[in-house]
């Protein structure tokens, strides 16, 4: 699963670790509440997925991945963590 979790660097230095959407979705679809619409993921096993080793960051700050999975400077930081550890279970 190592290849559905953003390793972030940020201009501060400070290094945090965030799931990508797509493995967000697939560990919510197991909530019973958080599932609703999700449940989809459970036909594609999440090493599955290939997201390219071609990120592109944008002058505003956006990252994208794979040339469709965007992600907001604002959520590269609100929604990662210190500790990789912090990442299991569902949030």
């Amino acid at each position: 699963m190592g290849a559905n979790i953003l390793q972030i660097e940020f201009d501060n230095g400070q290094m945090r670790f965030m799931r990508t959407h797509f493995i967000d979705n697939y560990v919510s679809s197991w909530s019973p509440s958080k599932g609703k619409g999700k449940r989809v993921n459970f036909f594609v096993a999440p090493t599955w997925e290939w997201l390219g080793a071609n990120a592109r960051i944008e002058s505003d700050g956006k990252v994208t991945l794979f040339e469709k999975d965007t992600y907001t400077p604002e959520e590269l930081w609100h929604n990662s963590k210190s500790s990789i550890d912090q990442l299991s279970g569902i949030n």
